[in-house]
């Protein structure tokens, strides 16, 4: 029962670092993507955000997880949808931007993102201006398998 208490932690300390790494570089570009659409119109200010989707989990994490169900709990996505806990983590990482809900966006009702002056799509993410002041967040749950609510 130790051994299985032994392997359980170092299991949960080594995803659960490996995770925070994996999110902290994907916040970092999401921020930067964020910053290169602001500096394409600086006399348009961005105001607002709305998140779509959740962050998907590092190759590290999953692993784990699939043999201890646990340690997927123990860990939650920073960006899980349009929440205020989302949001929250977006602020900490230098986004000051107000929650807005999708469905006050005046979005063209396209899911794929289409690169062009206003809009930074990668396989990680899309980042779209929507009107002057917001910006979608649609994350791409495709890259990972998906994640169950917590």
């Amino acid at each position: 029962m130790i051994w299985l208490m032994v392997v359980v932690s170092y299991a949960y300390g080594h995803a659960f670092a490996a995770q925070g790494r994996f999110e902290q570089s994907r916040l970092s570009r999401i921020v930067g993507a964020a910053s290169v659409l602001q500096a394409r119109a600086p006399e348009k200010h961005l105001r607002a955000v709305a998140v779509e989707g959740t962050m998907p989990r590092s190759t590290v994490l999953q692993n784990p997880a699939k043999k201890f169900h646990l340690i997927d709990r123990l860990i939650p996505p920073l960006l899980d949808g349009n929440t205020i806990f989302s949001m929250t983590q977006l602020r900490l990482h230098g986004l000051q931007f107000e929650q807005r809900r999708q469905s006050q966006l005046k979005t063209s009702g396209s899911d794929k993102c289409e690169l062009s002056i206003d809009a930074i799509c990668t396989s990680e993410f899309s980042l779209q201006r929507i009107g002057d002041r917001d910006l979608l967040l649609q994350l791409n749950p495709k890259l990972a398998s998906k994640r169950p609510r917590t």
